[in-house]
């Protein structure tokens, strides 16, 4: 899939493309830590999960049949419109 993107480098992964963090950070730019981040060169942002340990942090993310439950920023409380969050809104 390609993504026009007002003249910014163009997103081409594909889906179900497996891709190393690092190599993914090296062509879109972003922060190579934390669960949500902004591309530095396309409007995307990435999600990073890990369903098998974010439990022991305070993460649940899950599929509930078509639609993906991430749990965002924050683990405790309500959470706030800030950072990655806002990058997401």
């Amino acid at each position: 899939m390609t993504i026009a993107n007002d003249g910014r480098d163009a997103w081409t992964l594909r889906p179900d493309e497996r891709i190393r963090r690092k190599s993914l950070h090296d062509r879109y730019g972003g922060s190579r830590q934390g669960g949500i981040s902004p591309s530095g060169s396309t409007p995307n942002v990435m999600f990073f999960t890990a369903a098998e340990s974010g439990h022991q942090h305070g993460y649940f993310d899950r599929w509930d049949g078509d639609t993906f439950l991430y749990t965002g920023e924050g683990q405790e409380g309500d959470q706030e419109i800030t950072r990655g969050n806002l990058a997401i809104l």
